[in-house]
């Protein structure tokens, strides 16, 4: 199927891996792919959906909002009624201090994917790609364009459509910004 993406569209994919990697990933899913899709500069699609406030800042922070980075663990154990700081001061006092810090290996770990090493997509990425293959077919395109990634992406469930919900977009808006961009009706 990727022998139909044009140049733009093999970039997203491989831009997707990009900030999969950049983010600490081991996946590719379709929060990437929208990431990569905004990121690209002088592009129509990654304009169309600039001005619906879909740039890469803000993607990549509600990404990262979206899948959690631990900052907000000791609040939701608050929430339950654990104070975390009191956990792990009778940890420290029972089996003495550092007993939760992580070991530290006198030999460096190998990284479990090297850098050349490609990540797998997840279930709704893979999706999202036969997706964009049934919008370039709906379009009447031979290709699959940036714009059929983007439309796939969406009509996948997948955490892209929690990102652009989370920063305050209906998925119907980017479809119509994204097919006014390109010279059609939405």
């Amino acid at each position: 199927m990727f022998e139909r993406f044009t140049t733009g569209a093999r970039e997203v994919v491989v831009g997707a891996q990009a900030e999969s990697r950049e983010l600490g990933h081991s996946w590719i899913g379709t929060e990437h792919l929208l990431l990569a899709a905004v990121s690209r500069p002088d592009d129509d699609v990654a304009a169309a959906l600039g001005a619906l406030g879909l740039t890469p800042e803000a993607v990549r922070g509600a990404v990262a909002q979206q899948l959690g980075d631990g900052q907000d663990d000791s609040a939701a154990l608050r929430d339950l009624g654990i104070d975390l700081e009191a956990v792990r001061r009778r940890v420290e006092e029972r089996f003495g201090a550092g007993a939760l810090d992580a070991p530290r290996d006198k030999k460096p770990r190998r990284r479990l994917l090297s850098r050349g090493q490609h990540l797998p997509f997840t279930r709704e990425a893979k999706k999202a790609l036969e997706l964009s293959l049934r919008e370039a077919l709906a379009m009447g395109a031979k290709e699959i364009r940036v714009e059929h990634v983007v439309l796939g992406m969406l009509r996948a469930d997948g955490l892209a459509n929690g990102v652009v919900d989370r920063l305050g977009v209906l998925p119907d808006d980017v479809r119509r910004a994204v097919l006014e961009r390109q010279g059609r009706a939405a």
